[in-house]
């Protein structure tokens, strides 16, 4: 008599199969119609849920009917097809892990191009899937396949070849997973270490600008001085009407109509001090142009004369321009397209966030299974019934993962969705 533990089992296998086969089919046709979504970096998501439907297809679908009718068992060819696809699809999960783990390591932590090639991407892809159909292919011709009580499903598990089931589970299991592990590790590590060069260069001193203001008073004998300290990347600010100029700014300001001005020559040699023009409008620059009105009437020659000698004279200060001392390491220039590269950064990083999560839930899906079917004569066969309940669930959970990590895949879902629900409508009517 079938237990209620075997009927909600085949319940929750259902609903699995259900999720994966739609969530994928959804995948495959948003990345595959959608133009926002056809790029390189989405290729390996289509060619994994490929591999998702077709194990829920010949691995749970398969299942079921062992669990509702133990004494059955498929034919001959159908069980040699079984127990060959479930551990190459198996091994092509983990191989595209470590494909989309590749690609996410060279774009982060290196300035290489490779990956980012069709060919280079599409060549990968299709070791992925030639690698673990060749190194299962000789064992599953040379033993027999049959219906593994303990497993519930035909594989190879009663065979004595340990070393033959061994080795391929190491090429294509163990080795694309150690691979992908390092490779988020080392992504990881040079996230950590930006973030803290960041932090330093943000809390350091010598990062900042500090701007001696020196501006004219009136008819005093010396200027007096304001020092400003500011943030490299700022532009122009007003001072007490003056304006000064960072480093990093292509054009300074006139206070009184905000026309740009030509920008001044800064010294950016390291280790020296940069210096720089400041436009300066003195407070009384209105009054003392009103004065010289007036008096321009009356004035004789001689006057004039002796105005410009004034006019001349060293250390008077002339209250238009001004010369203020920057001290500080000049600031690197900032390219035009800063915003599209800053946009850039956030989707790669998001892009990365959703990679990890799928490794992460891949892992807890199926590296139990793994464990089991190494050690598979001390595990009991409840405990594989959990595992591969488990493997099951990742097909599903991946698709929930890319909607939810990704705007644009999560978008193409809702105007898949709404599209057939339309048709749908329109044809009941």
């Amino acid at each position: 008599m079938i237990s209620t533990w075997v009927y909600f089992v085949v319940f929750v296998l259902a609903i699995i199969i259900t999720v994966t086969l739609i969530g994928c089919l959804l995948t495959i046709i948003a990345i595959w119609t959608r133009p926002v979504l056809r790029k390189l970096v989405n290729v390996p998501l289509a060619s994994l849920s490929c591999a998702d439907i077709l194990y829920s297809i010949i691995g749970p679908a398969l299942w079921i009917p062992v669990f509702l009718h133990p004494q059955w068992e498929p034919p001959g060819a159908l069980c040699w097809l079984q127990g060959y696809l479930n551990p190459v699809l198996w091994g092509v999960s983990v191989s595209h892990m470590m494909c989309i783990a590749l690609q996410r390591y060279f774009i982060v932590c290196t300035n290489s191009t490779r990956l980012k090639s069709k060919r280079v991407l599409f060549g990968m892809l299709f070791l992925t899937w030639l690698v673990s159909i060749i190194a299962y292919l000789p064992l599953h011709v040379m033993e027999e396949v049959k219906l593994d009580p303990k497993f519930k499903r035909c594989s190879l598990g009663a065979t004595p070849n340990i070393l033959g089931k061994f080795i391929p589970m190491f090429i294509t299991v163990i080795i694309p997973y150690i691979t992908a592990l390092t490779c988020y590790v080392l992504i990881y590590n040079h996230v950590r270490k930006s973030k803290k060069r960041v932090k330093a260069n943000a809390v350091n001193p010598s990062n900042r600008l500090v701007v001696n203001y020196s501006r004219g008073e009136g008819g005093s004998a010396g200027p007096s001085t304001k020092t400003v300290s500011a943030n490299e990347a700022n532009s122009s600010e007003d001072l007490d009407g003056g304006v000064w100029m960072g480093v990093c700014d292509s054009s300074s300001r006139d206070v009184n109509n905000q026309k740009p001005t030509q920008q001044p020559k800064i010294d950016s040699e390291p280790g020296k001090t940069k210096r720089i023009m400041v436009a300066e409008m003195s407070d009384q620059t209105g009054s003392n142009e009103k004065q010289q009105h007036s008096q321009d009437k009356d004035s004789s020659p001689s006057d004039e004369k002796q105005k410009n000698d004034d006019d001349d004279e060293p250390g008077k200060p002339k209250g238009g321009l001004q010369v203020a001392t920057l001290a500080g390491p000049a600031c690197p220039r900032v390219p035009q397209n800063q915003g599209n590269a800053s946009q850039n950064s956030s989707a790669e990083r998001q892009i990365t966030k959703m990679t990890l999560i799928l490794f992460a839930v891949y892992t807890a899906c199926c590296m139990p299974m793994t464990i089991m079917v190494l050690f598979s004569s001390q595990v009991p066969s409840e405990a594989f019934l959990v595992g591969q309940v488990l493997m099951a669930l990742n097909g599903a959970l991946n698709p929930i993962v890319y909607g939810l990590m990704n705007k644009n895949i999560r978008q193409g879902y809702k105007h898949i969705w709404n599209k057939i629900v339309s048709f749908i409508t329109r044809q009941t009517r």
